[in-house]
């Protein structure tokens, strides 16, 4: 477990660099809150907000291994669950995609964040 400015503790390096910039820019979530899939059973998003613009719950999910097949193969599978559930990307769920050779990116953060979450 890692520790974020706040000081809650996140699983990867890369949820802290998420946490660490919803903290400093005052954009409230909940970490890894859980949420029942009907056909799929509970998932705990990485991040869950109040969007200030729809005051709907926004659902971010953070993939940090798409280099691993079973991860990738699970990762989509609970995209789909999402999906099945009435909650689509690019609209109530940001999803944001990491391998070894393409590390997460603060100005993709950014740009989400402007666009869903201001």
């Amino acid at each position: 477990m890692i520790l974020t400015e706040k000081g809650e503790r996140v699983r990867s390096k890369s949820e802290k660099i998420l946490a660490d910039y919803f903290y400093r820019n005052k954009i409230a979530y909940k970490y890894e809150c859980a949420l029942h899939l009907k056909g799929y059973g509970m998932v705990y998003p990485d991040f869950t907000f109040l969007s200030r613009k729809t005051k709907q719950e926004i659902y971010w999910e953070h993939d940090g291994r798409m280099d691993d097949p079973a991860y990738a193969q699970n990762a989509v599978r609970k995209i789909l669950a999402y999906e099945e559930n009435g909650i689509y990307p690019g609209e109530s769920l940001i999803l944001t995609f990491e391998t070894e050779k393409n590390v997460l990116n603060t100005r993709i953060i950014e740009r989400l964040v402007h666009r869903y979450l201001l």
